[in-house]
């Protein structure tokens, strides 16, 4: 996506938005730092958001995530993002990092430093955007895809996965 098609998605998302939180920084990461990130948040349920600033579906999903987070208290569900962008695309990473500043999401954003093959063959991803959901023990239970063509996942998939944990834990 070139620097002037980012420009006007992001534009379009933010319309009306002024008065966003400041930038907020994602923190670069390993893969193997990813299974302590994951241990971290217990014992919270845990949505992972899996995106890149490539990635449109991801861009426009990316406010029903925020608006999700200020649904559940932060001591039942955890949130976080995992960004995917090339590590030497500067300005893809630069666009990513002032994009979750203007949306103003509450939740720790994290980048991988490995490049997209090695991250997608280690998280196991065909595509993306993907939505991880985590029960309190740390456990994958669920994984939103859209892997098939014919079934997108939408944001009541990742309600109905969030509800079915939380319920499950009484």
């Amino acid at each position: 996506m070139s620097k002037w098609q980012r420009f006007a998605v992001l534009l379009v998302l933010l319309a009306g938005s002024a008065g966003a939180a400041a930038p907020t920084r994602m923190e670069v990461i390993k893969l193997s730092d990813w299974p302590e990130i994951v241990a971290r948040s217990q014992p919270q349920i845990l949505v992972v958001d899996i995106w890149a600033s490539w990635c449109i579906s991801c861009i426009e999903r990316f406010p029903e995530m925020v608006a999700m987070t200020e649904r559940y208290g932060p001591e039942s569900v955890s949130f976080v993002t995992l960004n995917l962008d090339d590590p030497q695309d500067a300005e893809g990473i630069a666009w990513a990092d002032a994009f979750l500043g203007r949306m103003g999401g509450r939740f720790s954003n994290y980048h991988l430093q490995e490049n997209l093959t090695t991250s997608f063959e280690a998280l196991d991803l065909n595509a993306i955007p993907v939505v991880l959901i985590f029960d309190g023990q740390g456990r994958e239970r669920y994984r939103l895809t859209n892997d098939n063509p014919n079934k997108q996942f939408q944001k009541q998939d990742i309600e109905d996965g969030v509800q079915a944990l939380l319920t499950e834990r009484g």
